[in-house]
């Protein structure tokens, strides 16, 4: 049967991921090496056989990986792509067993590099087989944790309580990752056959002779039909790019499941962010960054900034009432624990959308004089995508309700930013908002328009199941 250019990009493909996936495997070498050094000098404590064995097991892993892709044998190399991502995969698992570092969304790490096989069964595949080795990992970790060895908890309690994160993870790391490795192996197949198409186009043109192309409208006819398919691959490719947004706004739309406010709360939020770029732009402030496309930019990655929440306990995150100390305290690691997450997302628009997204989930929370948080920087060290949604965030917090509060009014919020105007806001940013008191009131009531009924039946399904929200309000009200 003769090679077809579809399975010679399939058959490179794998052998060029399998060659960056026994690079991980020995760039990951450095990291029992480093155990082993930190536990010398004193700073951190490995025990050195755990250390030796993790060593041993990523160097076999990485050579057989390497010796197997270099044979040059189909069957051989497709071995080397499983045995790749298993042992990416069991890595993660020997450095999560023992507790010594903490792990997260690292486990999403073989998932997302199985996407780019192409392969929809081995991503599903992967992804199961990284779920148990999480359990697992979790369950060996149990016994171990400070709070089990101080007598806080016992390991039963601490993996009941800890695994129902996992779950949430791996659902959102699921969904992806088969949606991604479906979308992006069904478009690369068609647009290879357009690029057989435009290929035949052009040997059809080739093989006629300098006769037949003497009249323009034989070649204005040949012209068209090349333009043709032109249009239809760059139609591919804004598919692909729709697509990537699709699955962002699929993601958020799931943050229902455990924040009553957060779907509306993250779209208010990203229209805000649009409408303050663009006043800024009218003003004369940051012209050449705000481009339309930058724009855009960040009011979708707006979608995201909220996404640390979902590592938060949820009677903290949908508590009635103010926090305590202590819950404030865990609520403020939202931010850090959003951009961990974000890190495993895949590589959309060159990995532009990625950076701002991740800075979006780290900062907002910081203030124009640096009496934010997670780190308390200040002034232009903010990138300038956080210090808008900042003022986007708060917006939206004051004017909308809130199961610890009611809302404000506009006139009371607008207050609020003549107030902190140099203080939690840059000042040009303070001002854009006042100056979008009218547009507010309009986006306002829209929202409560279009969302009054939706919340309502929302709202009916969380009092089932949470009975303290029995005497909360509707939408608006």
């Amino acid at each position: 049967m003769p090679i077809t250019e579809e399975d010679s990009f399939f058959t490179e493909n794998i052998v060029n991921i399998n060659k960056k996936i026994y690079i991980i495997l020995f760039c990951a070498l450095i990291v029992p090496v480093t155990f082993v050094v930190l536990t010398h000098v004193g700073v951190w404590y490995v025990p050195t056989p755990y250390a030796a064995m993790i060593f041993s097991y990523t160097l076999i892993m990485a050579l057989s990986c390497f010796f197997l892709n270099k044979s040059g044998k189909k069957v051989l190399q497709s071995v080397s792509m499983y045995l790749g991502l298993i042992a990416i995969s069991g890595f993660v698992f020997l450095l999560g067993m023992k507790g010594v570092i903490v792990l997260t969304i690292s486990w999403a790490f073989a998932p997302f590099i199985s996407c780019l096989y192409y392969n929809r069964r081995l991503t599903r595949i992967t992804t199961y087989i990284n779920f148990v080795l999480t359990i697992v990992a979790f369950w060996l970790r149990s016994s171990a944790v400070t709070l089990v060895l101080s007598g806080v908890k016992t390991s039963h309690r601490w993996f009941i309580e800890n695994v129902p994160g996992v779950i949430v993870e791996f659902i959102f790391v699921f969904v992806v990752t088969d949606f991604l490795s479906k979308r992006t192996s069904e478009t690369f197949r068609r647009l290879m056959s357009i690029n057989a198409d435009k290929d035949g186009a052009y040997r059809r043109l080739n093989e006629k002779t300098l006769e037949q192309f003497n009249t323009n409208k034989e070649l204005q006819e040949k012209n068209e039909y090349i333009e043709k398919l032109n249009q239809e691959l760059n139609s591919r490719n804004l598919g692909l790019y729709q697509n990537q947004h699709k699955i962002i706004e699929f993601v958020v739309g799931s943050f229902g499941s455990f924040d009553i406010f957060g779907v509306t709360h993250n779209y208010h939020t990203g229209k805000y962010v649009q409408i303050i770029c663009n006043q800024l732009r009218k003003d004369g402030h940051y012209t050449e960054e705000l481009t339309d496309q930058k724009i855009q930019e960040y009011m979708l990655a707006a979608l995201l900034h909220d996404t640390g929440k979902i590592r938060i306990p949820q009677h903290i995150v949908n508590k009635i009432g103010k926090y305590t100390k202590e819950e404030y305290e865990i609520m403020k690691t939202h931010p850090m624990e959003g951009r961990k997450l974000l890190e495993g997302m895949p590589v959309i628009d060159d990995g532009g959308f990625n950076v701002t997204a991740k800075e979006m989930a780290l900062y907002h929370h910081e203030r124009w004089d640096g009496s934010g948080y997670p780190y308390g920087v200040a002034g232009d060290t903010i990138p300038l995508c956080a210090r808008i949604l900042a003022a986007a965030d708060v917006l939206d917090a004051l004017i909308s309700p809130r199961l610890y509060k009611e809302p404000k009014s506009i006139e009371d919020a607008i207050k609020v930013f003549e107030e902190e105007k140099g203080k939690s806001f840059e000042p040009c940013i303070a001002d854009a908002v006042i100056a979008l008191k009218n547009e507010i009131v309009a986006l306002d009531l829209d929202f409560k328009t279009y969302e009054g009924a939706k919340f309502d039946d929302e709202l009916a399904r969380w009092k089932k199941y949470y009975p303290e929200l029995k005497n909360f309000g509707k939408a608006g009200k």
